[in-house]
């Protein structure tokens, strides 16, 4: 196997080996809530794990934090397009818009019917949530457009990248070449 070989069995290694170093996305549903474009999802998860996330603010990802009409809103646009039986049988996840810390802590926020569109769980302070426990609620992050130059832009910085990538390529074995010519 020649060092040129090598090279390339070694980059092909690195270049597939990259998107495990990223953790996988979970698939994300746009919608869009007064005029603004989401992708919104959903995670197991507890509001005590995760306090920041749950703001309508950065670092938070609740538009609808603080809320409740607003998380309706949200709620009824996502429908039954993140699953069924989400949270409970025949609904999907939470939409969470506020906390209490008395006792344990609660959550409050609203789940809506999968199999009716004008039917939605509210979970208030009659039915809150336990804040320590994992509870699938909905996440989103606000989208930008990308302007249509743009995506054009990478491709062909993508392409120039790779035709420099040959280049070098071409270089290596060349030099390599020489070197073997010269040794034997």
């Amino acid at each position: 196997m020649t060092a040129a070989t090598r090279i390339q069995a070694l980059a092909f290694v690195a270049a597939s080996m990259l998107p495990l170093a990223f953790p996988l996305a979970a698939e994300a549903l746009a919608i869009k809530v007064g005029g603004t474009e989401y992708e919104v999802s959903f995670s197991p998860i507890a509001y005590k794990a995760n306090p920041d996330l749950f703001s309508a603010t950065t670092p938070g990802q609740m538009a609808w934090w603080g809320n409740p009409v607003l998380a309706a809103s949200f709620a009824a646009e996502v429908f039954d397009q993140l699953g069924v039986n989400v949270y409970l049988t025949g609904y999907g996840p939470v939409f969470a818009y506020d906390y209490n810390p008395v006792g344990l802590g609660e959550v409050y926020g609203i789940a809506q019917n999968t199999l009716d569109i004008n039917d939605q769980l509210v979970l208030d302070s009659v039915t809150p949530l336990a804040a320590a426990l994992s509870h699938p609620f909905a996440y989103a992050t606000a989208t930008a457009s990308v302007p249509a130059p743009l995506p054009l832009f990478g491709a062909a910085a993508a392409f120039g990248w790779a035709r420099r990538l040959r280049n070098h390529q071409q270089l290596i074995q060349s030099r390599l070449l020489c070197g073997n010519q010269q040794a034997g």
